[in-house]
């Protein structure tokens, strides 16, 4: 009952924290209630005290490790051209996303973000390409996340039909699947990696890894980490809450 009644605090403390918890906006009526609904359970189960203290305050540790990261490396990640991306062209809310060209879920994910910068036009999406499951494979001087990137810097009128095509195919990338689609594509010339290209998938997989990230797809919204595959029901409200303080 007590680890039951501790999983719904920590529940209610993420969605009270999510998007204002580091902000000056004022409790807005929903996290108001939520906020006394927590204290009642409180003063009814005093025990739980201590270890909802401890979660907070790990959470809230991280959270300012996370904007700091951001801070220090957000030319990089917002400002940077040669990052695949789309949308508004002067955004008001950018959305970082972590993923990967063999993960199903990132695939799934894919036309979700593409909906809503039609539905958001105010909104701009920023794909940071960390390819986990090619990483440290004898083929890892081609691979999915370079081979992307070179076609979006050096021939950028081919990327999103090879997009599509990296998209489409359900399991993993391998140098068979990247020749099929760079002869279909007339890409040959963007398989082979270089330097600029290895430098900012290293630096893609750094990030990953100093945020605390533990897989893909991972959004970066408004400072806020959200894992996973989310619903287009689901990402609107955090969108429009986001979009609300722009």
């Amino acid at each position: 009952m007590k680890n039951n009644l501790l999983s719904i605090f920590l529940v209610m403390i993420a969605t009270l924290t999510s998007f204002n918890a580091m902000s000056d906006t004022p409790l807005n009526k929903a996290q108001q209630q939520q906020l006394d609904a927590i204290t009642a359970l409180l003063e009814q189960n005093p025990d739980l005290i201590s270890g909802l203290h401890q979660s907070l305050t790990q959470y809230m540790v991280q959270q300012q490790g996370v904007k700091s990261i951001l801070a220090a490396n957000h030319e990089y990640l917002y400002n940077n051209p040669r990052h695949t991306q789309f949308g508004a062209s002067e955004p008001k809310l950018t959305i970082i996303n972590f993923t990967d060209y063999n993960c199903p879920f990132c695939k799934k994910l894919d036309p979700v973000l593409h909906d809503l910068a039609i539905a958001y036009p105010q909104i701009k999406v920023v794909n940071i390409y960390v390819p986990l499951k090619e990483m440290g494979s004898l083929l890892s001087d081609v691979n999915s996340a370079t081979y992307a990137l070179n076609v979006w810097n050096q021939n950028k009128d081919k990327y999103l039909e090879t997009h599509k095509l990296l998209i489409a195919k359900p399991s993993t990338h391998d140098r068979r699947s990247l020749s099929r689609i760079a002869d279909k594509t007339g890409t040959k010339a963007q398989l082979k990696t270089d330097d600029i290209t290895d430098a900012m998938t290293s630096k893609n997989y750094q990030l990953f890894n100093e945020l605390g990230l533990r897989g893909t797809p991972a959004m970066i919204i408004d400072d806020q980490i959200v894992p996973g595959y989310v619903p287009i029901e689901k990402l609107t409200p955090i969108i429009e809450s986001a979009l609300s303080k722009s």
